[in-house]
């Protein structure tokens, strides 16, 4: 399941996964990255983590495709549950120059404030 919210110019773009990505959220998430990079740049993103099981296998080659958009990205912080926790240094060593911050789903309200910052 994906959901995203703040696609309009001066809103925050949260993305929502749950479960497993499938090509298809992949390819939601990347039009989303697209429109919002034309709106502002660079820009910063919220990422909401819950119940992480992966990707599809179908789904890999487009997740490699969406890394080129992620460098228009200044902030980005990520909400998770334990099924998520710990992979910010992995994040920002693949998309160098993207400042990183991880929180418990607890702490949602202080992830925005941070990105707002």
């Amino acid at each position: 399941m994906l959901e995203i919210k703040g696609e309009k110019k001066g809103e925050m773009l949260e993305v929502t996964t749950e479960g497993t990505a499938t090509q298809d959220d992949l390819q939601t998430f990347e039009e989303a990255l697209k429109a919002k990079k034309l709106q502002e740049e660079p820009l910063n993103i919220l990422f909401i983590f819950k119940n992480i099981e992966g990707n599809t296998k179908e789904a890999l080659p487009r997740a490699w495709k969406i890394v080129t958009h992620l460098k228009s990205i200044n902030k980005s912080a990520i909400v998770a549950d334990e099924t998520f926790m710990g992979l910010n240094e992995k994040i920002e060593k693949l998309i160098p120059g993207v400042e990183v911050a991880q929180y418990p789903l607890q702490e949602l309200e202080a992830a925005r404030d941070w990105l707002r910052e």
